[in-house]
């Protein structure tokens, strides 16, 4: 909160307005569960004896905000933090107000989104031929909720919409084809307004499985699935 006050230009915006919400206190034990057990697994993968390579030496990069500096922070990526994989991607899921913040090497961290709901504009410059972009916080086809919460909610949508479609037309002008799918009407009909809702997330899967094919398939029709 200093840093924004202090010196605002160097905080980005929604980060800076990140640090004005309570802090979070809910704590992803389930996540990081799921992700040594899959860690885990790699190593029974690998055979008797065998281990799996060390996770930052493939191109993987997890993505967070530091909470004192409210800088961003590329796990995986070269110079960045040394971290375990299940500590990074806590980290980049820690979403203020709602996660206390992940402790890794005496530092804090939350989650990337608050800089950028995708960090598109990371990868400019990496020399890639296509990017695909699963963006569920943004919409590219609207609807028209009837309840002001639904309706407050897609105010939301459309303004992180923005950001990403900027992104993604900057990456297209380097050369680089990006195809992004978001949730389109029937999708966000089954989502609801409280995204952190685990009692839809089967439904939401069985939705979006279909959707997301039918979305696709119209790409193959020639629509370009960035607007």
């Amino acid at each position: 909160m200093l840093a924004s006050l202090v010196t605002p230009r160097r905080v980005h915006r929604t980060v800076g307005a990140s640090a004005w919400l309570p802090r979070g206190r809910g704590r992803h034990r389930a996540l990081r569960a799921m992700v040594q057990a899959l860690h885990q697994h790699s190593r029974l993968l690998a055979g008797p004896g065998g281990s799996p390579p060390d996770w930052t030496e493939r191109p993987t990069w997890i993505v967070a905000v530091d909470y004192r500096s409210g800088q961003r922070v590329i796990f995986g990526r070269e110079g960045a933090p040394p971290a375990p994989l299940a500590d990074a991607v806590v980290a980049s899921c820690s979403i203020p107000g709602w996660y206390e913040p992940a402790l890794i090497n005496g530092r804090r961290y939350v989650d990337g989104g608050v800089r950028s709901p995708t960090s598109l504009g990371i990868l400019a410059g990496e020399q890639l031929d296509e990017v695909y972009v699963l963006a569920p916080m943004a919409s590219l086809q609207a609807d028209h909720p009837r309840w002001p919460l639904d309706r407050l909610e897609r105010r939301l949508r459309r303004l992180i919409t923005r950001g990403l479609l900027r992104e993604a037309q900057a990456l297209e002008a380097a050369g680089i084809r990006v195809t992004v799918l978001t949730p389109g009407p029937e999708d966000l009909a089954v989502m609801g307004v409280n995204l952190m809702d685990p009692r839809r997330c089967q439904a939401v899967l069985e939705t979006s499985l279909r959707t997301s094919a039918a979305a696709l398939s119209s790409q193959d029709d020639g629509q370009s699935l960035v607007a």
